[in-house]
């Protein structure tokens, strides 16, 4: 299918930043073959649609590099409480929950991760699709990324010994899963392990063994508290990250989830890994735990991406409004107000998140031969006016309820606000009844 989308104010790079040009796009199956100043009027005749993108703003789709999407039924479910004391109350949900609860909730997070721009996201979960299934509730989150559209790189979320029965299942489970999506277009695999605190060091190797027989890299959730620091400080006399790297995790390519607590001597072993840093600062600021130093990240040089966490701990998926969160708030920890500018936040919404994924030049960015993973925003808005610098109001002013229109793969999922690749209704119903079964819902 070829599609043109036409007249639009297009997002571009410009060296290390971005400029906006009005342009014309031509996406020729999953991929952009074209970004001109003007499409040839004979073209228009000669593809299957053309989308009126006047007083819209095209740019990449965001890159969500750290969340739970299960964990699109906690929303609401346990604030105000301590880390620890957090993890208990959701961990005992967990417990319960079912590979069919687990795609309902991933669908939720799905439409709202789509109806606020975020075309692809990187998944820690804690359930496998079942033997044999590739689609529907069963299937799981995988079940769910195929079903809604989305793109997404899943990570099971391993812990525990690599040798007891309970690990053994699950890495089984894990590397089942794999296998049976191996030639999915929208669905690629790292793997999780969880932290250095839950994932114990024979597993810790045993996964990055895994990972580097397949090719492949993986996500784990590292310094985010005090009373991780405090453990592995205990247990094994270092920090967390420099603990990891004398497993050899970092011999494979990393995302580093959080890293609020990263002290100098850290971020040198992480440029020198080459590890990306997926910070998530509307999640570290609720559950207490503080501010990643991004000023020093940046100075560095390390791959900076963004993610939202799950809704559990951040009470929503919408990346627009992460971005703004982040712009601000690094600018009061660091009391330096060209820390982390909109330049820098958009860079890791998108192509910090496809360097991170390995898909640099391929995701996150309008250009000629790029995946056709693109949102439109309708800028006729009130928090878009005066237009002084649309780039900026992008970061400080956008809400991601501007998205209008989203192509995943070249594939139209959303258009004008409608999304067209799921049944919003019934995945609303769905989780509504799956926190009532789970004892969620307050009376």
């Amino acid at each position: 299918m070829k599609t043109i989308i036409k007249d639009g104010l297009v997002l571009l790079k410009d060296g290390e930043g971005y400029k906006i040009e009005k342009n014309d796009i031509l996406i020729d199956g999953d991929t952009i073959a074209l970004v001109t100043n003007e499409i040839p009027q004979k073209m228009l005749y000669m593809v299957d649609e053309v989308v009126d993108a006047f007083g819209k703003l095209v740019m990449p789709g965001l890159i969500n590099a750290h969340t739970h999407a299960y964990m699109s039924l906690f929303r609401n479910f346990a604030d105000d409480l301590d880390f620890f004391d957090w993890l208990d109350k959701v961990d005992a949900v967990e417990q319960k929950m079912t590979e069919e609860d687990c795609y309902w909730a991933t669908m939720l997070s799905a439409a709202e991760m789509i109806r606020s721009g975020t075309t692809c996201f990187v998944d820690m979960t804690i359930k496998s699709a079942k033997p044999g299934f590739t689609e529907g509730p069963p299937a799981a989150i995988a079940g769910a990324v195929n079903d809604s559209g989305i793109r997404a790189v899943i990570s099971r979320g391993l812990a525990g010994v690599a040798d007891s029965e309970e690990s053994l299942m699950k890495f089984g489970q894990a590397t089942a899963e794999i296998e049976a999506f191996k030639n999915h277009e929208r669905i690629s695999f790292i793997f999780g392990p969880h932290a250095p605190y839950s994932c114990m060091a024979d597993y810790l190797q045993k996964l990055t063994n895994a990972a580097k027989e397949r090719g492949t890299g993986l996500t784990i959730h590292l310094s985010e508290s005090d009373g991780e620091m405090e453990t592995i400080a205990k247990e094994h006399g270092t920090t967390p990250i420099q603990y990891v790297d004398s497993l050899g995790v970092f011999d494979v390519p990393v995302i580093a989830a959080h890293c609020v607590n990263a002290t100098d001597e850290d971020i040198k072993i992480m440029k020198e890994k080459n590890v990306s840093v997926a910070i998530n600062p509307k999640s570290n600021m609720k559950l207490g735990n503080g501010f990643a130093p991004v000023d020093k990240f940046l100075e560095a040089g390390l791959n900076i991406c963004l993610g939202t966490d799950g809704c559990g701990s951040n009470n929503c998926q919408n990346m627009f409004a992460e971005m703004n969160v982040a712009a601000l708030v690094y600018k009061g920890a660091t009391k330096n107000t060209r820390c982390f500018n909109a330049a820098q936040v958009i860079k890791a919404a998108t192509e910090g998140g496809a360097k991170a994924i390995g898909m640099e030049g391929k995701l996150g960015v309008i250009a000629p031969g790029a995946i056709a993973d693109i949102i439109l925003l309708d800028i006729f808005e009130p928090q878009f006016f005066p237009s002084n610098d649309i780039i900026s109001a992008l970061v400080y002013s956008a809400k991601g309820s501007e998205v209008d229109t989203v192509f995943i793969g070249g594939r139209m999922v959303m258009e004008e606000k409608k999304i067209v690749s799921m049944n919003v209704a019934k995945v609303l119903s769905e989780c509504e009844k799956i926190a009532d079964r789970l004892g969620m819902i307050k009376r």
